[in-house]
């Protein structure tokens, strides 16, 4: 007979109803904290993999002073991979024969190349076209030896603008960023799926004609951008 009454007991002292509130409350938990950690995971890697990529934009940089020559980095959307080499001397802006490759790296996995509202791997996730009058020079950044950038000519290369005016809401460094008309290479976390959720945009001269590469992330009007105006936020960033 049971110490307390007809409840059932288990050997421990609960009662059924008791462990299955505890068991259910342990699961809970569990399923909540895996959660979390799988999204921290995905947003670190993520970073990580963003990161990869602006890096090499600044080593190449780099790349051109030392070497007094301009160097192109090249995102090959087919074999997505990145490769920079040196255009010594100056010429077609294609890798030759003679041209040895500085670095050669794979695109990283779980990113997707897409521009604000193109498909993946289109035209504009990579808007770095056209250079000298020829449109088939595409998806290359050109860094002149001084460390400026070589103007990109294609529409969808075009650099942004400032905003009018600044306020709360639009911070100084905020840019004025249209839909498939900005230069930059198009990096995001997933390739569907409504809006492109955390998209990302390396770019370069931003602010100002020096060469300096910027690492912004596009912010939608539905989730605190300012009505288009106001669309890339500096770290620290808003994750969708």
């Amino acid at each position: 007979m049971s110490s307390r009454g007809d409840r059932p007991v288990s050997e421990g002292g609960f009662t059924s109803v008791e462990m299955i509130v505890s068991t259910a409350i342990v699961v809970s938990v569990f399923v909540f904290t895996l959660a979390y950690l799988h999204t921290i995971f995905r947003r670190e890697r993520t970073k990580s993999a963003i990161r990869e990529v602006f890096s090499l934009v600044l080593e190449s940089r780099l790349h051109a002073v030392r070497r007094d020559a301009n160097v192109i980095l090249h995102v090959d959307l087919a074999k997505r991979e990145v490769t920079t080499w040196a255009d010594s001397p100056p010429g077609n802006l294609v890798r030759d024969a003679s041209e040895r490759v500085l670095r050669s790296v794979p695109m990283p996995t779980g990113l997707s190349v897409r521009a604000i509202t193109g498909p993946v791997d289109g035209p504009d996730g990579v808007a770095f076209d056209a250079y000298g009058g020829d449109a088939s020079l595409v998806d290359r950044i050109v860094f002149r030896s001084n460390g400026g950038l070589l103007l990109p000519q294609a529409g969808n290369s075009r650099p942004p603008t400032r905003p009018a005016t600044h306020n709360s809401s639009v911070p100084a460094r905020s840019v004025n960023c249209l839909d498939a008309v900005c230069r930059g290479i198009y990096l995001a976390d997933r390739a569907t799926g409504g809006p492109n959720r955390n998209l990302f945009r390396i770019s370069v001269d931003d602010f100002g004609r020096v060469g300096k590469a910027s690492l912004l992330k596009w912010l939608p009007p539905e989730h605190g951008g300012n009505s288009g105006e106001q669309d890339f936020v500096p770290p620290p960033w808003k994750w969708l």
